[in-house]
């Protein structure tokens, strides 16, 4: 059986040259090589070939598949949001202790500022009255968290949302103020691992790896 008669033909996405039955001409192919889909040429008035019409570009409209999240972005961005879970609940129940039974609290922070004597801390208040002073010092402190821990939970918020913000390539400024809320929250978290933690993403932020980890 003689094959069919074939005219070579070059795929417009990718110039790959193929053989494509005369039968087929003016019809849609299909590339080999790239998988382009394309109308192949037709016979004009001349006897010559038309240009052939590219119809689709295989994943033309995919967008390219993202990285896998550093190690080096993923353990800070963990990092955070595990400090900005802690803060918050360590804050929520300062705060629970503080509504539920505020002399309770005023005591213990008066027992504290007794034991930080033998640590140097207030020996030079005069000894007749360095109970009175510890107590007027623990209703301030009392009065203090009252108002500063509705905020120490609000950055600590923020650390958490800057760490789901990195796992999540979700905003780049965003995952910023997370670092440094996780820098700043001293309160009720140990300074040292919010700042490491803060510190370390920061500047993995701030690197050219760190700024193409939110590009879409």
């Amino acid at each position: 059986m003689p094959e069919p008669e074939t005219e070579v033909v070059l795929c417009p996405a990718c110039k790959h040259a193929l053989r494509v039955p005369l039968d087929w001409l003016g019809t849609s192919v299909q590339c080999p090589e790239c998988k382009a889909t394309f109308r192949a040429p037709a016979r004009d008035g001349s006897g010559g070939l038309t240009d052939a019409v590219l119809l689709s570009r295989p994943n033309a409209h995919r967008p390219a598949a993202r990285k896998p999240l550093d190690a080096m972005l993923l353990l800070p961005a963990f990092g955070l949001m595990l400090l900005g879970t802690a803060g918050v609940i360590v804050n929520a129940g300062t705060a629970y202790q503080l509504f539920a039974d505020p002399p309770a609290v005023a005591k213990a922070l008066q027992n504290q500022l007794s034991e930080m004597r033998k640590f140097g801390v207030g020996q030079d208040d005069p000894e007749a009255d360095r109970d009175r002073l510890d107590a007027e010092r623990a209703a301030k402190l009392v009065r203090g968290l009252l108002w500063g821990l509705p905020v120490f939970a609000v950055v600590s918020g923020v650390a958490f949302l800057g760490g789901l913000s990195i796992a999540t390539r979700w905003n780049h400024r965003v995952a910023q103020l997370g670092c440094l809320a996780a820098s700043l929250n001293v309160p009720h978290l140990c300074c040292v691992p919010g700042a490491v933690v803060g510190l370390w993403a920061l500047l993995m932020l701030s690197s050219d790896e760190g700024r193409a980890h939110f590009e879409k």
